[in-house]
């Protein structure tokens, strides 16, 4: 059954909420490693920017760099790496992988996001409308696989308009069971409408 409008707005809220998750567990378990890398020795947290901290963030990462350059200060001076310039280089090297994995990451939610809009905007009607007049009107209905599925517009009931251009209205009917019909009609034969409940 393809997809009503409710479904759509669904599975963005859905997609939207997964994605907030996901970014608070990331979060969690990133300041979860930074505490534990705190009460690590200077070369064991240094170690740990060396080879990247993959499960740190960016904001966790500079914490950690912090606290090493304030110990290192306090008078632990054999833990300062050396030369300094190849510290910089280290840990300018291991924040490397956390920003491809991130941009990979912010890139496929971008990509599923812009799905998700682009199947709405196809899925959901431009207006409501019904045929102009008391009279029923004579049209041609098709089925997503070809298949005939009526012959008339039906006066005083609403139909959703999916598009309008060049003088011609794209109608979209449901018809439990089967899916969606589809026909074409001139704009001028409609009548807009709030919604398919208005009488």
């Amino acid at each position: 059954m393809p997809a009503t409008p409710e479904d759509v707005h669904d599975r963005l809220a859905r997609a939207d909420r997964a994605a907030r998750e996901a970014a608070a567990g990331f979060e969690r378990d990133s300041r979860a490693a930074l505490t534990r890398l705190k009460t690590r020795p200077i070369h064991e947290r240094f170690a740990a920017l060396e080879e990247g901290a993959a499960q740190l963030l960016p904001e966790h990462r500079r914490e950690l760099l912090l606290s090493i350059r304030d110990r290192s200060d306090d008078g632990e001076p054999s833990a300062r790496p050396t030369p300094r310039h190849a510290s910089r280089i280290a840990v300018w090297r291991g924040h490397l992988p956390f920003r491809v994995r991130r941009l990979t990451r912010n890139a496929l939610l971008g990509l599923c996001l812009v799905l998700a809009l682009i199947l709405a905007y196809r899925r959901t009607p431009a207006a409501w409308a019904e045929v102009r007049g008391s009279q029923d009107v004579a049209v041609a209905w098709v089925m997503p696989d070809g298949r005939p599925a009526g012959d008339r517009l039906v006066a005083g009931r609403a139909y959703a308009v999916m598009r309008d251009t060049d003088g011609m209205a794209e109608l979209r009917d449901w018809r439990p069971g089967e899916g969606y019909a589809a026909t074409r009609v001139p704009s001028d034969w409609l009548v807009t409408r709030s919604g398919p409940a208005a009488r």
